[in-house]
């Protein structure tokens, strides 16, 4: 409980101070994407992945990233997503969310730098990537909400 706590306060915190850029060495644009946690809402300041391209490339080469920072994918409709990590170099958290902004499923930790296939039971239109372990430790779960404002692609 104390350490779901202390990660509860830790994105909190940085997400009010802004948060670290990682080591990506520029200033992407981001949008807040808030999950609704049977504790608190959690903030975090994600790029868009809205094109093909920037969904294929998503967080490859990046060697850190700040803990209240992710990337958000957004597909043009609901259907079955797999990611695989292989020029990944930090592990993540996939969470997979429906159309109607709820959460589908979370992969947790996914192991950087390998081909697995990861992803959840049932359709999803948008993925969230933020650092592995922050989902567990801060009690996102299946079934909560998301809200972002972003333009959906289309097709």
């Amino acid at each position: 409980m104390i350490r779901r706590l202390a990660a509860l306060l830790a994105v909190a915190f940085v997400g009010a101070c802004g948060g670290d850029d990682g080591d990506d060495g520029d200033q992407r644009f981001r949008i807040p994407v808030t999950i609704e946690t049977a504790a608190m809402p959690l903030v975090f300041q994600a790029e868009l992945a809205d094109s093909a391209s920037e969904r294929q490339r998503g967080l490859m080469g990046r060697t850190s990233m700040g803990l209240d920072q992710g990337m958000l994918f957004l597909f043009e409709d609901e259907a079955e997503r797999a990611f695989w990590m292989k020029d990944t170099l930090i592990p993540l958290d996939m969470i997979f969310i429906r159309a109607d902004r709820t959460i589908l499923g979370i992969v947790d930790d996914a192991e950087p730098e390998t081909t697995l296939r990861r992803s959840v039971p049932g359709e999803s239109q948008f993925v969230l990537e933020i650092n592995g372990g922050i989902a567990r430790s801060s009690g996102i779960e299946p079934g909560q909400l998301v809200t972002f404002t972003a333009t959906v692609p289309a097709g």
